[in-house]
């Protein structure tokens, strides 16, 4: 179906230069097109179109080219690995791969959210990824489930063509495209299907998928979703441009994801064209936080850092600045996070730049700390004797620091010493009573310190005649 226009798309055909595919994944480095594996004849019958164009032009089919004519000589080649919509498979899928450059293909897949009315497929008391509550199905949660099982649907069929083909890579290695159009079903609840959306990339990227955009227009993406930049992080492939001029000035704006455009679509010779927005100039599109996660102590510290990548996944040059918040603890605009005084989280760390958003995950566990014992309890000698007590640290949270010993509380005259100190473990404590002592019940403080923290132990000690 045209996105810009109304009825089913039976034929989706992209055109961009070798470079541009190169760049983009769907050619080798040597930029040679794959064989021609079609008669010189169009889906509509047309002759002579598919050898009319440049060696360079790559195409998009899917299910309505079943049992017809690929495009010949393309240079590379998308395949919609649904029929049409979602839960459905394309039944040429393998054969559309193959004339695609196998690995080298790239894949799209139907998108939508039809709610629990409507479809069979809806994941009533699904658990994972999100619990879908079977008393309260029409929610976010079964959304996001839908969409995330549709896309592992789509995956499937990607998985059973490439293992058809025996190929050694995975679809995991190609470019994947979400294809986001009113035909299908969508909520009016907006939220709906931005939930139904999330779901579908993170089940993409769970399976290794990296380089995944969006197929759409500006007005359609706003009826589905709101016009919500949640998906800001993904490039954005934009229908309906008039002509090669119409597609090429959409290069260096931003696309309706909120990221940078990668390709622009026209109409031309009976096929969609796009051309690939490799001289555009680089729009920031992307923001890495590194590392991803991180696990730290209680108030310890763990600097992060951000990075701004453009449409095609690379670096900006100079890098902007990044603004930096944090859900629990504290972030300093360079990226420094401090964690508070007690565990919790995981906390999100946000680094922020022209609303282009990336994160990480901090978790922080307890403080590493020690607690102090010390036996026996209680001793009793005579004026002049000497007692011994064995002094242990029992480690917590992964303590592994040098602990200093002193006592206070003898009785006068008294000589105290510790066999190891400091130490990283254990001590003995020998106390000598003076012969001329006072007797008595002495309680003895026990103190260990590690830098700022300090622990006791008590014991007593009773002097005799």
């Amino acid at each position: 179906m045209h996105l810009w226009g109304l009825p089913l798309k039976l034929t989706l055909v992209r055109a961009v230069t070798i470079a541009a595919a190169v760049l983009l994944g769907l050619l080798p480095a040597s930029g040679l097109p794959s064989p021609a594996l079609a008669a010189d004849r169009d889906q509509d019958g047309i002759p002579g179109v598919a050898a009319s164009v440049p060696a360079s032009t790559g195409y998009d089919i899917s299910w309505p080219q079943c049992g017809g004519a690929y495009p010949a000589n393309p240079a590379f080649g998308i395949v919609g690995v649904n029929a049409g919509i979602v839960f459905s498979a394309n039944p040429c899928v393998t054969s559309q791969i193959s004339w695609a450059g196998g690995a080298r293909a790239g894949l799209y897949a139907n998108t939508g959210n039809p709610g629990p009315a409507l479809s069979k497929h809806w994941p009533l008391g699904q658990t994972t990824p999100r619990f879908c509550d079977p008393a309260n199905p029409d929610s976010a949660d079964c959304a996001y489930d839908y969409g995330a099982n549709a896309a592992t649907d789509s995956w499937s069929d990607a998985v059973t063509a490439f293992a058809a083909l025996a190929l050694a890579e995975s679809p995991a290695t190609s470019s994947w495209w979400l294809d986001v159009e009113t035909s299908n079903s969508w909520r009016s609840d907006v939220s709906l299907n931005v939930a139904a959306l999330s779901g579908a990339t993170d089940a993409l990227g769970a399976r290794g998928v990296t380089k995944l955009g969006f197929y759409s227009t500006q007005y359609q993406w706003n009826v589905i979703t709101g016009g919500t930049a949640a998906f800001a992080g993904h490039p954005s492939w934009v229908a309906g441009a008039a002509d090669a001029s119409g597609a090429a000035a959409l290069c260096g704006t931003n696309g309706f994801t909120g990221g940078g455009v990668a390709l622009g679509q026209y109409i031309t010779g009976g096929f969609d064209a796009d051309l690939a927005c490799v001289d555009g100039a680089p729009i920031l599109t992307t923001v890495t936080v590194s590392p991803p996660t991180a696990s730290i102590q209680a108030n310890g510290t763990q600097q992060l850092s951000a990075r701004a990548d453009d449409q095609f996944g690379q670096p900006l040059n100079p890098q902007p600045p990044f603004s930096w918040s944090t859900t629990g603890g504290a972030v300093t605009p360079s990226g420094l996070y401090t964690a508070g005084s007690t565990a919790g989280g995981p906390f999100t760390v946000t680094a922020d730049s022209g609303g282009v958003r990336g994160s990480a995950t901090v978790t922080v566990t307890s403080a590493a700390d020690f607690s102090v014992s010390a036996s026996p309890a209680v001793q009793s000698v005579r004026r002049g004797a000497t007692a011994t007590w064995n002094i242990s640290i029992v480690p917590g949270n992964g303590f592994n620091g040098s602990v200093s010993w002193a006592v206070a509380g003898q009785p006068a005259g008294a000589i105290v010493s510790f066999t190891v100190n400091p130490t990283t473990s254990s001590t003995t404590l020998t106390l000598k009573t003076a012969s001329s002592g006072p007797k008595g019940a002495f309680t003895l403080t026990i103190t260990a310190r590690s830098g700022s923290l300090a622990h006791t132990a008590t014991v007593t000690l009773k002097v005799t005649k």
